[in-house]
């Protein structure tokens, strides 16, 4: 087997979307409102972690399924960021998902469409690309919502060929799809609080509830566990050491995006080697430089930067009072 590339990291979208965020001075519901002004973006999960990766100075590959009748716009976006283009062309236009901003008080209202509709063979031919992938990629995002027409046990299917070539696999689903796919034994995933409620199957109520839940998942064979917690921060754990971060202030432009982010910053962190809490204080600060931003697109990696020494980060057993996380 020939020699992994140790810098590029390759993310799977298979339900990306074109993002158009319309921004509006108040927006109400069931009234007429008028439109300040918009932007498109290149969108999906494992694209918005693509353009972190990116602008953190590492190279990215990027797969899954384009519809041909708007793929144009996605390819020269990709070529304009220089991002590595191995999508799978299939019938019909890729999604257009419509992120309304309420500019008096910042939330963002989401409209997100189903996506393509792919056939067997198309899944087929997505396989081999990510076995073709995985012969010299040495680490992979399995990102975001299935299309339509996809097993839901895709992704499963997909890290257990991944596991064969030895990468390492960081899984960012939700629902069915996060479910069966933990079952193949991805390196790390990173499930908010609900999306983890749901896999686990009870609410948790309080940071013990909160811990147990994680420690199980750890216990299970996943070896790495971080839990975003929106503003209160994240938890992030591994069989040996479990931190807890919180993130710096800063004005919000978009939240969209903002989980993407955090996990182009652990994956750029694994790959340079880095310690876990390191690579959450990277996560965290790039998740925190992308809140800042409009849209969807990726701070520079001098916001990055900046925000770096304003992460605050400490370990759970020194944690004393032990509260903080979700109480």
């Amino acid at each position: 087997m020939k020699k992994k590339l140790q810098t590029t990291i390759a993310a799977v979208t298979l339900n990306p979307a074109l993002d158009q965020t319309v921004y509006c001075d108040t927006f109400q519901l069931g009234q007429v409102n008028r439109v300040s002004r918009d932007r498109f973006d290149a969108g999906g999960k494992g694209i918005n972690v693509a353009k972190v990766i990116t602008a953190l100075g590492c190279t990215a590959t990027v797969t899954g399924f384009l519809g041909r009748d708007n793929s144009q716009f996605f390819k020269r976006f990709f070529q304009n960021k220089q991002i590595h283009d191995r999508f799978v062309e299939v019938e019909g236009a890729t999604r257009v998902n419509i992120k309304i901003v309420d500019e008096s008080n910042g939330l963002v209202s989401e409209i997100n469409f189903p996506g393509l509709n792919c056939s067997q063979a198309d899944c087929e031919r997505l396989q081999e690309v990510v076995r073709q992938l995985a012969a010299d990629h040495e680490l992979f995002i399995l990102a975001g919502s299935l299309p339509q027409g996809a097993s839901g046990a895709i992704y499963q299917e997909f890290i257990k060929v991944l596991n064969q070539y030895g990468c390492k696999v960081f899984l960012d689903a939700s629902g069915n799809a996060l479910a069966e796919g933990i079952k193949a034994g991805p390196y790390a995933i990173k499930p908010n609080l609900p999306e983890l409620s749901q896999l686990v199957g009870r609410q948790l109520r309080n940071d013990a509830e909160l811990l147990k839940a994680v420690n199980e998942l750890l216990a299970g064979g996943i070896q790495q566990v971080v839990v975003s917690l929106g503003e209160r921060g994240a938890l992030a754990a591994s069989r040996d050491e479990q931190w807890i971060v919180r993130p710096p202030k800063v004005k919000v432009g978009s939240t969209v995006g903002a989980g993407d982010a955090m996990v182009a910053g652990l994956a750029v962190g694994e790959v340079r080697g880095l310690p876990l809490a390191e690579r959450v204080r990277l996560g965290t600060a790039a998740a925190a430089a992308s809140v800042a931003q409009p849209g969807t697109q990726a701070a520079s990696q001098a916001d990055v930067t900046t925000l770096l020494d304003y992460v605050q980060i400490v370990k759970q057993e020194d944690n004393h009072e032990n509260r903080g996380l979700i109480e």
